[in-house]
């Protein structure tokens, strides 16, 4: 394991020079970039934020350094098995990225399942690829390639900051809190790991279907930076791809018939709800209820601290309907304030608070107007993606911990729209 303390004091000497020279690199980059610069945010914005990601992300890899957690880390794992991934690329990189596209059982196992099946294994051996490549250029060092990734991970909340920028106009303080700074989404997202990788591939999505949406036509550059986005995350989470779907089928649906916005969320998961429960008999291989109670049986036999007990799921539209308030409880509400362990824990249960106060502001506030404009088909899209990724989420994870870091990456898009719509923070414009 990568630990400071442990390297030669000459080889800490050079891992230190490296680290700072890419971070100085790097900081340059953000202030002069001109998908940053036209962020509007400022050079010194910019940099600050990207620095605290850097900041965070070494709070990542010192927390997981720690004894009880370094055993089960996969971000230093991942980096071990990587080196010997750079190895291989410099003496045989088309063996290396053939490997990418090769598997060790004896089929490739289906789409979503955690066990024996290649489409699994892709979320890690991407990471572990990506890593490969880093190594080559930081001479295999964590840390530079600790700041390389969140290089990557900033375009992220950069591009979705300037769709919101583009849609809201003023608080702009209130904008750059509710994306860069929730203390889950930043730590989570800044670690060498696929969540802020995941992110990133999300916002650049949004970001570039959003122009496309704005110019009213396909545009090539942008069309093909969504069709690599898909594919990223395919491989990091592939069931993200599934829940993207339905999403952008709304957001278009929006920009089409403005003012018929909630007929077309009720149509629209009307139709994916009934199609996820006749999925088996369609075709067998598509079980999607299946695959959902299979997920949650794999954390349920996890071990953990955090574990909450639920009760099993069967693949009924009942069994479904009856878990529900279960599902929202463990994706909305927790942690608890009874189950607070650590220090940790509260960070994320004062999110969980703020969230629930900017909706009851919303919810309050929408009908009491007297004609209440449409919202825009972004923000719709943001609203049901989230809410959805969530509820899924809280269908199949059993840890009330593991369910902090599952939903960080959906932050950002709930938070951002709900301050921006809620008539609050004048003094943050």
């Amino acid at each position: 394991m990568l630990v400071v303390g442990t390297f030669p004091p000459k080889l800490c000497c050079l891992a230190a020079v490296i680290f700072v020279a890419y971070l100085l690199l790097f900081c340059w980059l953000v202030a002069h970039l001109p998908f940053f610069v036209k962020s509007g945010l400022g050079r010194p914005v910019l940099v600050g934020m990207f620095l605290c990601k850097i900041g965070a992300g070494l709070a990542y890899a010192k927390f997981y350094s720690l004894p009880q957690y370094i055993a089960g880390s996969d971000t230093f794992r991942y980096f071990d098995m990587s080196k010997t991934e750079t190895d291989w690329l410099l003496t045989n990189p088309w063996a290396f990225i053939k490997d990418i596209f090769q598997y060790g059982y004896a089929s490739s196992g289906n789409l979503f399942s955690g066990q024996n099946s290649y489409w699994n294994d892709l979320k890690s051996s991407s990471i572990i690829k990506l890593l490969a490549i880093c190594n080559v250029l930081t001479l295999k060092n964590y840390y530079a390639n600790l700041v390389l990734f969140n290089f990557l991970f900033f375009f992220g909340p950069v591009a979705f900051y300037r769709v919101m920028n583009s849609v809201f106009t003023g608080k702009k303080w209130l904008k750059v809190i509710s994306i860069f700074l929730l203390p889950s989404f930043l730590f989570w997202c800044s670690g060498v790991h696929k969540d802020g990788l995941l992110f990133a591939c999300m916002a650049m999505l949004i970001f570039s279907t959003h122009k496309q949406m704005l110019a009213g036509k396909i545009l090539p550059f942008a069309l093909a930076v969504s069709v690599g986005c898909l594919l990223g995350i395919f491989a990091l989470r592939n069931v993200v791809c599934l829940l993207l779907m339905p999403a952008l089928a709304v957001w278009w649906l929006c920009n089409v018939f403005t003012t018929k916005q909630w007929v077309v969320v009720a149509g629209v998961y009307t139709f994916c709800i009934l199609l996820f429960f006749a999925s088996p008999y369609v075709t067998t291989n598509l079980n999607l209820p299946q695959y959902t109670i299979n997920k949650q049986n794999e954390f349920k036999v996890l071990k953990g601290g955090s574990q909450v007990q639920v009760r099993s799921l069967q693949p009924t539209m009942l069994s479904f309907v009856q878990f529900l308030p279960t599902a929202a409880d463990m994706a909305l509400l927790r942690p608890h304030i009874a189950e607070i362990k650590n220090i940790s824990y509260i960070p994320a249960i004062g999110e969980m608070f703020v969230l629930w106060f900017l909706a009851g502001l919303f919810l309050v506030n929408y009908p009491k107007a007297q004609s209440p404009k449409p919202q825009p088909a972004v923000v719709i899209f943001c609203f049901c993606f989230a809410l959805s990724y969530l509820l899924l989420m809280g269908y199949t994870v059993t840890f009330s911990g593991a369910i902090v870091r599952y939903r960080s990456i959906m932050l950002p898009l709930l938070f951002c729209p709900l301050v921006c719509i809620a008539n609050i923070g004048k003094k943050l414009q």
